[in-house]
């Protein structure tokens, strides 16, 4: 390959991914606070193992919520630290929390969506609101997310929240969480086309009408799947009805990994499990991630010394900057991370290999305490 045909291809991948985050920029909804009329009881469901510093924050912001008609059930996942004892001292003043505890993992189960399963069968609402214990939710979160819901008569409403950002690595890796999606998924699309593969989901955030949910299987449909909510946002496309994504801002926010080995960790279990465990897939991210995030910045530094004339190697690399600076703007990152980016996107690519040789090695992929050797259901219900 000649350096004007790499050119060419960089260029091309860059002015394709500028194109999708410009759309998205414009046109990606942040969930509003606005107040609906009671139309129907939410049952807040939360699979807890080994949440003990979580918990109790969540079920304090729970408890101030402005919409009237809710219940809290927590599943205790067999967990073996305090997480159980907390939920308990917070049902002594908060009466509309109720404990679970989960039932032994069956075989061909991950621990989630046993779990989230448990929860949906206790549930007594009309609306299915599952949240994940790092969730932080403002009191609007769940009027406005039932708001939205009704307003745009979707079917499943989930919520991308505003990253909490503390500690040197999370402000160098949790942007490419929003990179890898703002990127590539033309977010205004996902409403109205019923592509599944035009659909994501987060399990911080995830707000069903009940019949739709069990229309599809609920968890149950997607008991092998690492990334579940996944899974379900597209069996719920898949099915003909209606998914609609918005952006937490103010109104729903999580930390989700609080070092280098956590984010490490959860990285991996989730890669190579989010492409369907295909090599092709994970090849195919590897080389968009080279072109779009590894090569500028090194044919820039080869310009630098000399090798090979420095304009085009500028642009792009002002291209992928430019992306990242959007994106950090829109969702509330340091503008300082954008010049880290490829240092970041280096690490995502030995996160790729690593979630691959989870799946190839030992006991398989490793969360919490269990080791998975599953593969994804089918995506149509």
């Amino acid at each position: 390959m000649t350096i004007d045909v790499l050119h060419g291809v960089i260029l091309a991948c860059l002015s394709a991914m500028g194109a999708v985050t410009l759309v998205n920029l414009a046109g990606f909804l942040s969930l509003r606070e606005r107040r609906p009329a009671p139309r129907g009881m939410i049952s807040v469901l939360i699979p807890a193992r080994n949440e003990e510093r979580n918990i109790g924050r969540l079920l304090d912001l729970l408890a101030r919520q402005d919409y009237p008609d809710y219940e809290v059930i927590v599943l205790d996942d067999q967990s073996d630290d305090q997480t159980p004892l907390v939920v308990r001292e917070r049902m002594e003043t908060q009466p509309q929390i109720a404990l679970l505890g989960g039932r032994p993992l069956p075989p061909g189960w991950v621990g989630k969506t046993h779990a989230c399963d448990q929860l949906a069968s206790a549930a007594r609402g009309d609306f299915l609101l599952f949240m994940d214990a790092d969730t932080q939710p403002s009191p609007q979160a769940l009027s406005a997310g039932l708001s939205d819901l009704e307003h745009t008569r979707a079917d499943l409403l989930t919520v991308i929240p505003r990253q909490k950002i503390e500690s040197f690595w999370e402000r160098v890796l949790l942007p490419v969480l929003h990179f890898s999606t703002f990127s590539f998924l033309p977010m205004p699309l996902v409403p109205i086309t019923r592509n599944p593969s035009l659909a994501m989901a987060n399990g911080q955030y995830m707000l069903f009408r009940r019949d739709a949910y069990d229309a599809v299987g609920g968890h149950a449909a997607v008991r092998t799947a690492l990334v579940e909510d996944v899974w379900l946002a597209r069996r719920i496309k898949a099915s003909g009805r209606k998914l609609v994504i918005r952006y937490g801002g103010e109104t729903v926010s999580c930390r989700m990994y609080g070092s280098l080995r956590n984010i490490w960790e959860g990285f991996s279990k989730n890669v190579f499990p989010g492409l369907d465990y295909s090599l092709a897939g994970l090849a195919t991210v590897v080389l968009l991630t080279l072109a779009s995030s590894i090569l500028p910045f090194l044919l820039l530094g080869g310009a630098l010394v000399g090798w090979i004339d420095p304009g085009i190697p500028l642009v792009e690399v002002g291209i992928v900057l430019a992306i990242r600076a959007g994106q950090a703007l829109r969702f509330d990152m340091n503008l300082w991370s954008v010049v880290l980016h490829p240092l970041a996107m280096a690490i995502f690519l030995a996160i790729a290999v690593n979630s691959f040789v989870w799946t190839r090695q030992g006991d398989g992929i490793r969360w919490k305490g269990r080791a998975y050797k599953l593969r994804n259901p089918p995506v149509t219900p």
